[in-house]
């Protein structure tokens, strides 16, 4: 699959959107998505850590990273929401765990 090299560009802003363009808008929700696994994951290898407090970390993290990619209007206003919602519930989850 072929696609048409983009005309002009000269930001790298200019240079994701059409990365972003030429796959349909998937291309920053799956990095996004992509770094909330490794990040979770990689905070459940630590014995210390609980599931609530790598979800939070991990959702904390993609939650700034969804804001700034939609100012950049990367991704879509619903996507970003998802991630401020799974912060506020991993929030509540690890309240409820330490009490």
């Amino acid at each position: 699959m072929t696609y048409v090299p983009p005309e002009n560009v000269t930001t790298n802003t200019e240079m994701f959107t059409w990365i972003n363009g030429v796959v349909d808008n998937f291309f920053f929700p799956s990095v996004l998505f992509a770094v909330f696994f490794i990040i979770l994951i990689k905070n459940l290898t630590n014995p210390s850590n609980t599931f609530s407090k790598s979800l939070a970390s991990a959702s904390f993290i993609c939650m700034i990273l969804s804001i700034i990619a939609r100012t950049l209007d990367f991704i879509s206003t619903g996507f970003m929401s998802i991630f401020i919602v799974l912060t506020a519930v991993s929030a509540i989850l690890m309240h409820m765990e330490n009490n």
